[in-house]
């Protein structure tokens, strides 16, 4: 579950020890959001509060540079996104099968032994995985933003959103085309 802060963050370095001394504030707020009927507080008395997790989401523009030398990022270190699309995991995943196959790309025998243009596959990975990734992150916030949101025309937009999502319509239609059609890995080789 998640919630909106009702201030920013501190950056104080106790500021995570004292949210883990106030969890029981916290769900207690948390909870409030919710009528009594609802299932979350039924799962809450279940759930023992040293089980519970306390930390901070943030959107995070996409990296410009994912590579400086031999080294190159993948996955949350250069395009992280908001978990509301559910994609961190697979976008990293699809980095690295990208990655991995633009490198034996860029190999080559010079007579001496085995070569890779190391810039060349990182500048290709980049141009491979830049837009997929930002539309990924960017609908994910957009998502955050509908889902947090305290405007009644927004959650009346969420509603049919999450309902036309559901009901496996055009919404569906386009996540699904943007996950598994615009895929650069075909997914059918691994089910």
């Amino acid at each position: 579950m998640t919630y909106p802060s009702t201030s920013p963050p501190t950056y104080s370095p106790t500021e995570w020890e004292e949210a883990q001394g106030h969890k029981d504030r916290d769900l207690a707020e948390v909870l409030r959001l919710f009528p009594e009927s609802h299932p979350v507080h039924e799962l809450s008395h279940h759930t023992s509060l040293d089980r519970t997790l306390h930390f901070g989401m943030y959107y995070r523009k996409h990296k410009k540079i994912w590579s400086k030398g031999r080294v190159c990022l993948l996955g949350d270190s250069c395009h992280a996104t908001l978990p509301y699309m559910g994609q961190g995991a697979n976008q990293s995943i699809e980095d690295a099968i990208v990655l991995a196959e633009l490198l034996n790309q860029n190999r080559h025998n010079n007579g001496n032994g085995i070569i890779v243009n190391y810039e060349n596959a990182f500048q290709q990975y980049y141009e491979k995985r830049w837009k997929r990734t930002y539309r990924i992150v960017e609908l994910a916030n957009f998502l955050n933003k509908l889902y947090h949101s305290r405007n009644p025309l927004l959650s009346r937009f969420l509603d049919w959103f999450m309902k036309n999502l559901a009901s496996g319509g055009f919404v569906f239609k386009q996540i699904e085309k943007e996950i598994l059609e615009e895929c650069p890995v075909n997914y059918r080789d691994f089910v």
